[in-house]
């Protein structure tokens, strides 16, 4: 049973590095115009063009 434990706290620490990766690569990328429509969530931003 001890390999199940390892296995999801290895997957968990694989996709915090992951996400921990693409956030470093997306550091450089332009922000969005100021009147383009966005939504903010307490973990989660989303912005989308304008139609």
């Amino acid at each position: 049973m001890d390999w199940v434990y390892r296995g999801f706290e290895t997957s968990l620490l694989g996709l915090a590095l992951g996400l921990g990766l693409a956030a470093c690569l997306t550091l450089g990328t332009g922000r969005m115009p100021a009147d383009t429509p966005s939504v903010t969530l307490p973990m989660l931003t989303v912005t989308a063009p304008a139609p």
